[in-house]
């Protein structure tokens, strides 16, 4: 029953309110020649369905699914190549197609274009319609009986015209019992070991007679999922090999030694040039065979990695370090879940956006247009220590299991933290640790030392998981403002370097603490802060981006959970579940910016009660997405103050504040 209710409580909450924004509003564009940037639907995730010759270009067109937002098909024309090797692809159009995952889509030597699907325990195939761009179905056939509930599937075409099938399947284990919004969720044991089996993934093979079999050496291939399965051909002997995605990012390759139907070898990890295994920078990426590579993609955007024609001693496919696959005429791509703030990160005079994402990076977007009007070149990501900042969870580092240890929700912000004339990076993530990347660079180029722990009494400052920290120079001092560990606004102040002193919690008008979360565990936290003085009265306001689960300042009124929700339309044995498990009712709402006006002084804050920003019809302001929203208030734009909001679909909007409206 707890497994069962687990699921049906993360099938209510994946139902959301529909996004809002101004009319007219258009989100951030690439600012880099021909609008070029990282490929990226509106979608959390995206699943690389297949390739084919459509236009006529002179390389493949690619399908692509995404997930997680608006769900569809879509196809993108190529246009040309990168210099990096990655492909370029036009904008993406729509594809009508009944399917919307689990299927592959390839093309015969007779041109056709094919799309298997799997639907239930159907098998169905359609054909691409080019004029009509639409997948129509022209068989169904029952799956074998062995070949139950697959997960995906991947073809390998015969000189005959006939193509074998392999089937991901799922080993039938279970992970930790119950719902990780409840304060009875345990998913580590009292010494630190994750609790529950360990989820695997193996292949079974359906041959072109129909013949079904298991074709992986074992059923504990790959943890958790594999993705998608594509076929390769890597040259002589190699010509029929397939590649999985997974879970934790790895790569995983089967040579094929059979001419028809399958004889797979012992998996191995595809290797990067230095001969380590290859990790995909996010969760989940699933593959698709592109070319001379590999097009890989999960959370986020879309990697190529191309291959070297080698192998290791061990037999391991060699490819290059991923790159991104690019689109023109793209939006500012800031990866899922951003939280962004302005800054003029190298000097120049003019704002830049540095954002964290779920990803674990930390970004930099170069403006190289004006404060007025700004124009932002794609991202490249920040170092610290001579490294890429990507903090991810790691074993035990979600509160919510083993299965989210590639995510990072990095949140940072930006001050002069000790006064020497240059910004330093502080950071929250999916741990609720608070670190510090100290700048020793100058004004015009950041060098940033390795993340060090923040330090309350001797303690590491630590607070509810997946916040930001508000930062601001009052008089002599510098504030950070976070969520504490009793999921309330708490403010200290900077010692030095590397340690704060304790200033109290942060009070309401009336004296009352101020809340941050909705309910436990999953449902805590996500809340994210910044210090703006939004009515310029030359006091710092606190501007908040904030999850849907976010109830600020309390859990019976606050914003937007309580306040803006409705109860999701469910009945019978699911009303009763959600009724009697959760500590607070279900809400149907979406992460909304907030801003919550200091009626006190910079000295002794106080504050009113949360406002919502509304448009000129009083509607509120809400980007997309439940997780989390990132929102700063800011100067750019001219005529501020401005408020730059993401949807978590990695998109930013700039809007105008003189077009906005603050009300409860």
């Amino acid at each position: 029953m707890k497994l069962l209710f687990v699921f049906l409580f993360f099938a209510a909450t994946c139902q959301a309110a529909e996004p809002h924004l101004p009319e007219g509003t258009k989100a951030l564009a690439s600012g880099a020649m021909n609008g070029r940037g990282p490929l990226a639907l509106v979608n959390l995730n995206h699943h690389v369905l297949g390739h084919a010759r459509v236009f006529g270009s002179k390389e493949d067109d690619l399908f692509v699914a995404g997930y997680g937002g608006p769900q569809a098909v879509h196809l993108f024309r190529w246009v040309d190549a990168a210099e990096t090797g990655a492909p370029v692809f036009a904008q993406p159009v729509e594809v009508k197609c009944a399917y919307k995952e689990k299927g592959s889509v390839f093309q015969r030597k007779d041109g056709a274009i094919i799309g298997l699907w799997i639907d239930k325990e159907a098998l169905v195939t359609t054909e691409f319609d080019r004029e009509k761009l639409e997948f129509r179905e022209t068989k169904r056939v029952k799956l074998p009986g062995a070949v139950k509930s697959p997960g995906s599937v991947g073809v390998l075409l015969n000189e005959d015209g006939s193509y074998d099938l392999a089937f991901e399947m799922s080993n039938g284990g279970k992970g930790p019992e119950g719902s990780p919004n409840t304060e009875e969720w345990r998913p580590f044991n009292s010494s630190g070991i994750a609790v529950g089996e360990l989820r695997y993934r193996y292949l079974m093979g359906v041959n072109s007679k129909g013949e079904a079999k298991q074709i992986t050496k074992t059923k504990n291939e790959v943890y958790f999922s594999m993705h998608g399965i594509t076929a390769v051909n890597l040259g002589e002997g190699h010509e029929r090999d397939l590649v999985t995605g997974s879970r934790q990012g790895n790569l995983v390759y089967y040579r094929n030694k059979a001419a028809s139907g399958f004889e797979l070898e012992t998996k191995r990890l595809i290797a990067g040039e230095d001969g380590n295994a290859l990790r995909h920078p996010s969760i989940n990426p699933s593959v698709c065979a592109y070319g001379s590579g590999l097009i890989a993609c999960g959370e986020g955007s879309l990697y190529f990695y191309r291959f070297t024609g080698k192998f290791t001693q061990a037999g391991a496919p060699i490819f290059t370090e991923p790159v991104s696959v690019l689109q023109e005429h793209a939006d500012l791509y800031a990866g899922t879940l951003p939280a962004p703030t302005t800054v003029d990160w190298n000097g120049d005079e003019v704002l830049d956006i540095i954002a964290g994402n779920s990803e674990g990076f930390v970004l930099f977007f170069k403006n190289v247009g004006s404060n007025e009007e700004p124009k932002f070149l794609p991202a490249t990501r920040v170092q610290a220590g001579g490294r890429e900042i990507q903090v991810q969870a790691g074993y035990a580092g979600s509160l919510q299991g083993l299965q989210e240890a590639r995510w990072g929700y990095l949140s940072p912000n930006v001050i002069d933290w000790n006064g020497d004339g240059v910004p330093e990076l502080i950071t929250c993530d999916i741990t609720g640790n608070y670190m510090i990347y100290m700048n020793r660079g100058t004004k015009t180029e950041a060098k940033l030392e390795a993340a060090h722990p923040i330090y309350c009494d001797g303690i590491d400052l630590h607070g509810m998981w997946r916040c930001r920290a508000a930062l601001a120079k009052i008089g002599e001092r510098v504030a950070l403002a976070m969520v504490d560990g009793d999921d309330q606004f708490h403010l200290y102040w900077r010692i030095d370097d590397y340690n704060v002193e304790d200033g109290g919690k942060m009070l309401l008008e009336d004296g009352k603490t101020i809340g941050a979360s909705g309910g436990v565990g999953g449902m805590s936290g996500r809340c994210k802060l910044d210090f703006f003085d939004w009515n310029q009265d030359g006091k710092m306001d606190l501007v908040i981006g904030t999850g849907r689960v976010c109830s600020i300042p309390d859990r019976e009124t606050g914003y937007p959970m309580a306040a803006l929700g409705q109860n999701p339309v469910v009945g019978g044995l699911i009303g009763k579940l959600v009724d009697s498990a959760l500590p607070t009712k279900l809400k149907k709402t979406l992460g909304t910016p907030l801003v919550m006006l200091n009626t006190g002084t910079n000295a002794k804050m106080k504050f009113a009660r949360p406002l919502t920003f509304q448009d000129a019809e009083g509607k509120v302001i809400q980007p997309g997405g439940a997780h989390e929203t990132g929102a700063v208030g800011t100067m750019l734009g001219g005529n501020g103050p401005n408020l730059l909001i993401c949807n978590e679909a990695g998109r930013m909007f700039l809007l105008p504040g003189k077009k906005l409206q603050t009300k409860p």
